[in-house]
């Protein structure tokens, strides 16, 4: 007979850190091993790299984690994002610096610069989130140009060659939910 444990939190012998917390309740995540393309300076959805949690209390924090590559043109920049939906609705971005003096210094989470077309740069982030609902939560990240016209890419080189010293690569993006 097969057994099943389940609970919402795993906690220390010793009990919770003064202050509580630390517990993780639920992990999800998404690999994407196809690659995705922009010309845009405009943040776009990567396709296929969100993932949705529905956090059991609005008091839980989300520890979010995504790497990946991305590749471009010589000498062009590639923005990374990550960005939160609550409930469907309204897209924040969140674990982003400040924007710069001139609309071309896009807010990311990580930025990739390419020295040949046939390279890739890997990105990466760490970020915890609160949240506060218990409706669902969807993390994305987003793609965006650092130059009109210049094309970039996750999972793949510019070049996008079949030779062996070229690759396709995995992104994911995974969440944790963790009690407060």
């Amino acid at each position: 007979m097969a057994s099943k444990l389940r609970v919402d939190s795993i906690l220390p012998v010793d009990g919770a850190p003064t202050n509580g917390g630390g517990g993780i309740i639920q992990v999800k995540q998404t690999v994407k091993t196809d690659t995705f393309s922009t010309l845009n300076e405009t943040f776009t959805d990567v396709t296929g790299l969100s993932v949705s949690i529905t956090p059991k209390f609005n008091t839980s924090k989300i520890m979010v984690s995504y790497s990946g590559c991305g590749g471009s043109n010589q000498n062009r920049v590639g923005h990374i994002r990550l960005a939160r939906v609550i409930g469907g609705t309204t897209t924040t971005d969140i674990f982003v610096g400040d924007q710069g003096a001139t609309t071309s210094q896009a807010r990311a989470s990580s930025t990739f610069v390419q020295t040949n077309s046939y390279y890739q740069t890997a990105f990466s982030g760490t970020f915890i989130d609160s949240p506060s609902t218990t409706s669902a939560v969807t993390y994305k990240l987003q793609l965006a140009a650092g130059d009109q016209d210049y094309q970039v890419h996750v999972g793949r080189t510019h070049d996008n060659s079949n030779e062996f010293s070229r690759s396709k690569t995995p992104s994911q993006i995974t969440v944790m939910e963790i009690s407060a």
